[in-house]
């Protein structure tokens, strides 16, 4: 976004920070997907994406009004049981299939209206699924 930043590169740091914290996230796996965080502390800092201090929900705002959705929430957490669920029917080579059951279960979601999003906003979603497998 070329507008003036929502946060600050270090507020927006640390709330990603506090967000793997609360999801467990080893510090090998930060590593391995500094770029991946790197990206959520973009979407921090433009505002796109905003941490509930009390429950941990990440919202995202959604940059493109598509299937009449202004923002998606993504809860702090999934079960096995949860992920099971949602990629029942999905082949394991079926990796955008597999994301797009995370995102739909981390949501609440159908998968017909997250197919509907713009490719943007659908890769900000992506990327926070991403650190549930």
């Amino acid at each position: 976004m070329n507008a003036a930043k929502a946060v600050s590169p270090e507020v927006a740091k640390k709330e990603v920070e506090k967000w793997l914290d609360f999801r467990r996230v080893r510090k090998r796996k930060r590593e391995e997907n500094e770029s991946t965080i790197n990206e959520l502390i973009e979407a921090f800092e433009d505002g796109i994406l905003i941490l509930d201090p009390e429950t941990h929900v990440i919202k995202q705002k959604l940059l493109f009004d598509k299937a009449g959705k202004k923002e998606l929430n993504f809860k702090p957490s999934m079960s096995v049981g949860e992920g099971q669920r949602a990629l029942k029917g999905i082949k394991t080579t079926d990796s955008h299939g597999m994301l797009l059951a995370y995102v739909s279960e981390l949501t609440g979601e159908v998968k017909e209206v997250l197919r509907q999003l713009d490719s943007e906003d659908y890769g900000i979603a992506r990327t926070i699924a991403g650190f549930f497998f």
